[in-house]
């Protein structure tokens, strides 16, 4: 195929991290720093090739990998089939986000590397990516009172059009999404799944559904056909925790993704309410929910000042 031609896909940035994320020996950590050095590559490539090899320094192999990121003629199957897969989930209304991506959620970036996805697929209305969003966590049974009190903040989010952010588990994470799509006026909720789109349970899907009819947006930072396994639970709510501009946490308890989240949104200086478990405190630097007063607060930490 003519340079010409072939310049298109490989301006993509999405079309350069799908290739990547083929492509045997680049991990997590080495795409990251790829992605976050080069927009795309042909960026890359206008780059000497030691230039490139100093942004991945330290990287398994990596002069290895950097002779195969500049050799034609190994790169081109990757990014054709790359270039077929986003156009195929495409078909199915599945759009893929990478670093470059106008819809790319910047929070993503504040998560460390080896943390942090450098794919998100998304399925719905990604404009909920650009307003402001609240990330709600909690077990799926709830105690009665932190469970009303969740549900009364939902209630006042929406209110004031902001977005409730959730996992896409049953319990907790099913009422918030109710709450949101079935209301007199039904409003927009994100949606984070713990596992590819294409293997969450059948009974979830219908909730899916609703929200992304009501201007929401369902997502998830792994391969559609990818588990679902226990340990992906913490990635799940790392991203969620990233992906809001504040987190509310009922019932942490140690040893949990949740508390994993709540201790990256502390580190992240992301504004974090809470309602304690009980026999486990919060951390101080928790803002605790007792009153609707502590509810405008979470109300104003994410609207424009």
């Amino acid at each position: 195929m003519p340079a010409d031609a072939d310049a298109p896909r490989r301006s993509d940035p999405v079309v350069f991290a799908l290739a990547l994320d083929r492509m045997e020996g680049v991990g997590r950590v080495t795409a990251g720093r790829l992605l976050n050095a080069f927009a795309h590559y042909e960026d890359l490539r206008r780059y000497p090739r030691e230039q490139v090899l100093a942004r991945i320094q330290g990287a398994p192999n990596g002069e290895r990998l950097v002779g195969r990121l500049f050799d034609e003629a190994t790169m081109q199957p990757h990014f054709e089939a790359a270039e077929a897969q986003r156009d195929r989930l495409a078909e199915q209304r599945v759009v893929v986000l990478a670093p470059g991506h106008p819809d790319w959620p910047d929070g993503l970036d504040a998560l460390p590397l080896n943390r942090r996805p450098f794919l998100l697929y998304t399925y719905g209305h990604r404009d909920a990516l650009h307003r402001p969003r609240v990330a709600l966590f909690a077990p799926a049974k709830l105690r009665t009172d932190p469970f009303e009190q969740a549900q009364d903040l939902v209630r006042h989010l929406l209110d004031q059009d902001i977005v409730p952010a959730t996992g896409a588990a049953h319990g907790f994470d099913v009422v918030v999404h109710k709450l949101s799509a079935t209301g007199a006026t039904p409003r927009p909720s994100l949606l984070v799944a713990a596992c590819g789109m294409a293997k969450l349970p059948p009974p979830l899907r219908p909730i899916v559904s609703a929200a992304v009819r009501a201007g929401g947006l369902f997502c998830s930072p792994f391969p559609m056909q990818h588990g679902p396994f226990d340990h992906d639970d913490t990635e799940r709510a790392l991203v969620l925790a990233a992906l809001a501009d504040a987190c509310v946490f009922f019932d942490p308890t140690p040893d949990t993704p949740e508390m994993q989240a709540l201790t990256w949104a502390l580190e992240a200086e992301r504004p974090t309410f809470g309602v304690p478990a009980p026999e486990h405190a919060l951390p101080e630097a928790v803002h605790p929910l007792r009153s609707a007063v502590d509810t405008d607060w979470v109300v104003a930490a994410v609207q424009p000042a």
